[in-house]
């Protein structure tokens, strides 16, 4: 009885560790945001500004978002982290952190899109206060802006 229960086993284990050619599924889920992304195009009322605009560095992981930011020169212009959502096309994210600490606890809401290992943002749609009062365009710039950035390679 031993025998034959060894040589199931081993047929078990030997049909179990055999390796297939098929690939994995892939995920049937919405396109995900999370990780490295470099910016390297923004435009605002659609001309494109990089020159004068600060480099910037962001992550995306787990609902949370950081970044951080230079000036052309080089030298420090800001960071940033916080919670983020996603919903449809919109993206909202709430600040945290952030070096300039006036807008900690404040959120925007801004329009998002995947191609590939390109992602595009732009808006500000709307901007909230830390009492989630929405803010007038004319204080913080209005719906101006689109941001290319591409997934971060090592």
């Amino acid at each position: 009885m031993k025998i034959i229960l060894y040589f199931i086993l081993l047929g078990y284990l030997a049909t179990a560790c055999q390796k297939t050619d098929q690939p994995a599924e892939a995920s049937s889920g919405p396109p995900s945001i999370e990780g490295s992304w470099e910016l390297v195009e923004n435009r605002v009322n659609g001309k494109v500004t990089k020159p004068r605009r600060a480099e910037q560095f962001k992550m995306f992981h787990d609902g949370f978002f950081s970044f951080i930011m230079y000036n052309p020169d080089g030298s420090f212009h800001g960071a940033g982290s916080g919670t983020y959502t996603l919903d449809g096309n919109q993206y909202t994210e709430k600040f945290r952190y952030y070096s300039d600490t006036a807008w900690v606890g404040y959120s925007d809401v801004q329009s998002w899109e995947l191609k590939d290992d390109t992602l595009l943002f732009s808006g500000f749609k709307k901007v909230l206060d830390r009492n989630g009062k929405e803010m007038a365009a004319d204080t913080w710039g209005g719906d101006r802006f689109v941001e290319k950035r591409v997934r971060s390679k090592p």
